[in-house]
């Protein structure tokens, strides 16, 4: 096991759980890479997006300064990759290989405030705040030593600051300083999930608003309470505090953030909580306005998160809806049994629109398609689902459309246009579509053609930051928007379009108020009333068939849940006209300039030219010291190791160089993806300590050695994804072709025992996933298939010959054929409860000890079984029981508690070398309990196990894999 030394390896395993320094990934072919390069910046993207390059660099360079004296540190030719080729929006930046990653296509749903602007003014100054704070790699301090080494692992300590400081911080940002009424802390739909919860009886601790959470909702909870926390803690304590906070922390990172808060504000982690708390409740005492709760359906699955109801009949709702002991897809609810069935199961672009056929026999949604070859690749697309046999139909290829709306034969969507979205129209069952609308930088949000008259069409557009309402005639809708609309707000948004039967209303959400409501638009007496007062928000609502009635969703602490209100319910409540009603002030924002637009004239100082990956990528970007022990000789390898990739991760090498017995040693690994499938390709010398033993006329002797292969492998990974929705499918086949040197050395000094043995020794792996399928609390899949093997064979050798005390010995290589393989089942006879059974069945056969028989053998048994078994087959089982989700952790000692669940475990070996009897098999049953944790941001799940032979009467207790 290899071991970096001292406190470099703790503070590796602290801020990484990444083993591999520099991962790669394919992505699609001919981008034909651009770079444009501004005062602080390398912005490199695919051909054809310049004007979203030059945005994004001005961008960028505007915020800088604001930025920096936030979060200090400091950035020079900064890589900012921009691509277009995933609809499945995000901004990061990793400390690996340091750069910023956006992708083009903008968020899809209310995730954002629409007041920022649009994407781009978004997401680049929420991830410029994350550049510069990783860029700070501190002076003197623990940060500043590692930086001499690699920078790259020196930047990465921030990795393990827990997220919701570093993501509270980002988004305190693009609140406070960015756009007015901007960024999500001025977002209802946003800050009230915070309200909801902090109203509650379950107020989340400092350790579940610094930590994100892996099984319990809402899953950005560490961007609510982190940008919660940060606010006041700024507003309390200074702007600078963070930035102080931080500086301590890369100097000292093993003491923890608590520590850097308690250096930054005098106080400890704990009694800044109470202040905070102290606070908020005061602030909410006085905001509170009490009011009556709207009863929500009953839904029998555990935490729900529902979107979009819509009514089958008078008596039946269907909605998009995801769980943590249920998947995700269309359901149906009946409103007089409280029945909950599945239709559809399915993952939903993530504005959740679809639509019903005018008779209600078929739904049309989207969802994001995977790319069978390349990484991080999905595309938005468009299927149609026959709702009384399930059957499937999918309305686009490789079409990027989305937010549906039938009429008749035609069926309407959006579709992914740059950094913003066009309409787009074609006939039911047709691949070729025709381009409506497209309003450049301003996106369309959402259509809906009035059921009464289908050349009248409201549709949503964001026209910088003012998200309003337009009605258009289908002739002329590309005028009509340019016009000013109907419904617009100058401190809130509107979403959700539903109209009435009749064609005469309108229902929509608001959050103007601070708070999402529902409201109704009459056409007719151009009058827009309230008829929700939620406490929290209300949203996406829709007409019952008589008009009487209306479903919607409603936000309860952390869950989202429909609810159905009756007309004598509605608050009718009057929106004062001027509120809504275009005036000079709207149109004039909606005309303001970009953001950016003051560096317009620096700007056109920079250079745009093409992109080439080059050679200055292999200069070494990470340079360690390494300390690998031999065997269990308590003697060492002791060096250097190297890691370098290219920007675009589609190559990445490493070079290990250590010292050995008076020997150099040396691992060389190289990795290319910049085409499907790329290859893998190897060099090494490496030692290994063995026991030699010989027979001769004056007797049999031992002697140590120290075996020294040296090789050279190649080979072909490829990876085909069937399916990556709901179900996880996938194919991969990996050949390798290996030609290796074997000899001996003597321990200490001298001269080698033999001259090398060559060896051509080829290798197959292939597996097949199929149907994984796994729940948000699942500790393991519930459903799917796994299917391995792995072949290896020796195609020629030559034989060593060993001079050993004036004597030679002759070893000949046999030319074995060894084969492993077997299979993974998983089935859930209670999947309510999130328990789930995994059978497996593996085996072995080789004719010489070509792979270890271990793999099939449980943790559970007390000693090895089997060891020289060259036949054995094992049968395992593994069942899961969640027990609790504590969700819960520290700031002071970053320990995040996810899960604690038992396991229930079997495994019987047998050794297959001739006819199978009892006295060659061997079974262990046991059990064992697991806690699945993060020690900051290292991911781990530890347990303990007890294993019981009942042949043998032996009882282990270990600590390990079960």
């Amino acid at each position: 096991m290899k071991k970096i030394t001292g406190i470099l390896l703790f503070l590796l395993l602290y801020a990484s759980a990444s083993a591999q320094f520099y991962p790669t990934q394919y992505r699609p072919p001919n981008l034909q890479w651009q770079q444009l390069e501004t005062p602080h910046f390398k912005i490199v993207f695919p051909s054809g997006e310049d004007s979203v390059a030059w945005r994004t660099g001005r961008i960028l360079e505007s915020e800088y300064n604001k930025v920096q004296d936030l979060a200090d540190g400091k950035l020079s030719d900064f890589p900012v990759i921009l691509n277009n080729y995933n609809d499945r929006s995000n901004g990061f930046v990793t400390p690996f290989h340091f750069r910023s990653e956006i992708e083009i296509p903008p968020i899809k749903g209310k995730a954002l405030n629409p007041q920022s602007g649009n994407w781009l003014e978004a997401v680049e100054p929420h991830e410029l705040v994350h550049a510069l704070h990783y860029s700070n790699t501190g002076g003197f301090g623990i940060g500043g030593l590692v930086n001499l080494f690699s920078p790259d692992l020196a930047r990465s300590f921030h990795s393990a600051i827990p997220s919701g400081i570093t993501e509270g911080l980002a988004t305190y940002h693009e609140t406070e300083f960015v756009a007015p009424n901007g960024g999500r802390g001025n977002h209802p739909y946003f800050y009230n999930q915070f309200n909801a919860v902090f109203d509650s009886q379950e107020r989340w601790t400092m350790g579940q608003m610094s930590h994100f959470p892996e099984h319990n909702r809402p899953f950005n909870r560490h961007y609510i309470g982190g940008y919660e926390f940060t606010r006041w803690l700024q507003d309390t304590y200074g702007r600078e505090t963070t930035r102080k906070a931080l500086n301590f922390y890369i100097d000292l990172p093993f003491l923890g953030y608590g520590v850097a808060l308690k250096h930054a504000t005098g106080k400890w982690p704990a009694t800044l909580y109470n202040e905070f708390e102290k606070s908020v409740a005061e602030e909410r005492s006085k905001d509170t306005i009490a009011q009556k709760p709207i009863p929500t359906l009953g839904i029998p699955l555990q935490g729900a998160s529902v979107h979009r109801p819509k009514w089958l009949d008078p008596n039946t709702l269907i909605f998009y809806a995801s769980f943590y002991n249920g998947s995700p897809g269309f359901y149906t609810y009946d409103l007089n049994s409280g029945n909950l069935t599945c239709l559809v199961t399915t993952n939903s672009v993530t504005d959740y629109l679809y639509d019903l056929s005018d008779d209600k026999s078929t739904i049309t949604y989207a969802y994001y398609r995977s790319s069978a070859l390349y990484d991080r690749t999905y595309l938005s697309e468009l299927v149609e689902v026959n709702l009384k046999d399930q059957s499937q139909k999918r309305l686009s290829q490789n079409g990027r459309v989305y937010a549906p709306e039938i009429s008749g034969q035609n069926t309407y969507a959006l579709q992914t246009s740059g950094a913003s979205s066009r309409l787009i129209r074609f006939n039911t069952g047709e691949q070729t579509s025709k381009v409506m609308v497209d309003l450049g930088p301003h996106q369309i949000i959402e259509i809906a053609v009035n059921p009464k008259e289908s050349n009248q069409w409201a549709v949503i557009v964001n026209k910088r930051g003012i998200q309003g309402l337009w009605l258009v005639s289908e002739q002329s809708v590309q005028e009509d928007l340019q016009q000013d609309p109907i419904l617009a707000f100058s401190k809130g948004s509107i979403y959700d379009i539903s109209w009435h039967e009749n064609g005469d209303k309108l229902l929509l959400t608001s959050d103007h108020s601070g708070t999402m409501q529902i409201y109704e638009y009459d056409l007719q007496q151009q009058q827009l009333v309230q008829l929700t007062q939620s406490n929290y928000n209300a949203f996406e609502a829709s007409y019952s068939p008589d008009g009487k009635r209306i479903a919607f969703i409603l936000q309860k602490e952390n869950e989202q849940l429909p609810a159905v209100l009756e007309m004598e319910s509605f608050v009718y409540n009057e929106v004062d006209p001027y509120l809504w009603k275009p005036n000079k002030d709207k149109v004039a924002f909606m005309e303001r300039p970009e953001l950016g637009e003051q560096v317009e004239t620096e700007s056109q100082q920079w250079e745009q030219s093409s992109y080439k990956t080059g050679i200055s990528w292999l200069k070494p970007r990470a340079v360690l010291p390494v300390v690998e022990e031999v065997g269990r000789t308590d003697s060492y390898q002791i060096g250097a190791t190297l890691h370098s990739g290219s920007l675009i991760q589609d190559q990445a090498y490493s070079l290990e160089l250590t010292g050995y017995e008076q020997r150099l040693w040396y691992d060389f690994s190289y990795r290319n993806k910049t085409y499907y499938p790329g290859f893998k390709a190897s060099i090494f010398s490496e030692p290994a300590f063995r026991t030699l033993n010989f027979s001769s006329d004056q007797g049999n002797f031992s002697l140590p050695a120290v075996r020294q292969e040296r090789s050279f492998a190649l080979s072909v990974p490829l990876t085909y994804n069937l399916e990556r929705n709901v179900y996880f499918s996938s194919f991969t086949i990996e050949p390798e072709l290996r030609r290796s040197q074997i000899r001996y050395l003597p321990t200490g000094s001298g001269s080698a025992f033999s001259d090398f043995g060559n060896l051509t020794i080829g290798n197959l792996f292939s597996s097949l996933r199929y149907k994984l399928q796994q729940n948000i609390r699942d500790v393991q899949p519930n459903t799917g298939l796994v299917l391995f093997g792995e072949i290896e064979h020796y195609f020629s050798s030559t034989d060593l010959i060993f001079n050993v005390n004036n004597q030679q010995f002759r070893q000949s290589f046999l030319k074995p054929t060894a084969l492993r393989g077997g299979f993974y089942t998983y089935l859930s006879p209670l999947k309510q409860w999130n328990q789930s059974l995994r059978v497996s069945l593996l085996g072995i056969t080789q004719t010489a000890g070509v792979f270890d028989n271990q793999f099939l053998v449980s943790d559970g048994f007390s000693e090895s079984v089997f060891p020289t078994a060259n036949n054995a087959l094992s049968l395992g089982t593994r069942y899961t029981v969640p027990l609790i989700f504590p969700d819960d952790g520290g700031l002071l000692l970053p320990l995040y508690l996810s899960n604690i669940y038992l396991v229930g475990f079997t495994n019987t070996v047998a050794d297959a070398s001739g006819r199978i009897t009892l006295d060659q098999t061997r079974t262990v049953i046991g059990a064992g309990i697991r806690a699945r944790f993060r020690l900051s941001n290292l991911a781990l799940d530890i347990g303990v196990g007890v294993g019981y032979e009942p042949t043998r009467g032996k009882t282990n207790i270990f600590v390990g894999n079960f």
